[in-house]
Order: structure tokens, then sequence, then C-alpha cells
């Protein structure tokens, strides 16, 4: 028994098996099919790449801005704040008092409610 007829006689594994035929035997042959088929990958890819970072700058300028704008809401915050202190210091309420027509007590007397004491109209 020759080599040569013993290797005429083998069965390829995908044949024995029933499996359809290999992706390499089923893909177009030739070098020009392998280059477009990078070509067409390469392509697809960079268009993918190209939108993403597109994506993330727009992402970024909307993130500059609200960071922008939440330093000027900071800001106005700390502004109103100082404004709130200045006008609830004693000496800003006693003149808005006077404007509305308030005058100053000078005698003060207090009362203990705990010990009974009422306060009687002669």
């Amino acid at each position: 028994m020759s080599t040569r007829a013993f290797a005429i006689g083998m069965m390829r594994p995908h044949e024995t098996l029933g499996i359809p035929q290999p992706l390499g035997r089923r893909l177009p042959q030739g070098i020009w099919a392998w280059n477009l088929t990078i070509l067409v990958a390469t392509l697809c890819l960079s268009t993918l790449y190209v939108f993403q970072v597109n994506a993330f700058a727009s992402k970024g300028y909307e993130l500059r801005n609200i960071e922008h704008h939440v330093e000027s809401l900071k800001t106005e915050a700390m502004a109103l704040q100082d404004k709130m202190t200045t006008l609830t210091t004693l000496q800003a309420v006693s003149e808005r008092a006077s404007a509305l027509g308030f005058i100053q007590s000078d005698n003060v007397i207090y009362l203990n409610p705990a010990a009974k004491s009422y306060a009687v109209a002669k």
C-alpha cells in the first residue's frame, strides 16, 4: 500500500463530522478579498471612533458650561449670604425700626409670669 493511496482515501474532518466548510474556504479566496475585508473593517471602526470622540467632546463642553453655571450660582449665593448678614445686624434692624416709627424704650420693666404678677390698667 503506497502513501499516496492512503492520502487519497482519507476524508477531511469536517466531511466526516458533517460540519460545513471551514470559514477560510467559505470566504472569497485571494489577497484582494482579504484586503477589502480589512479595509471595510478599518473604515467602520474609524467612523465609530470619530463619532465617539465627537460625542465625548460635546459632553465635555456641556460639562464645562454647567461647572461655570455652578460657580456663578455659588458666587451669587455668597453675595446673598453677605447681604443677609449685613441686613440682620443689630444696627440695621434698629435703623429700620426707627424708619417705621418705633421708638427706643429707656425704662424697661420685666415681669415674672411664674410669680403670678399681672399688669393692671389705672
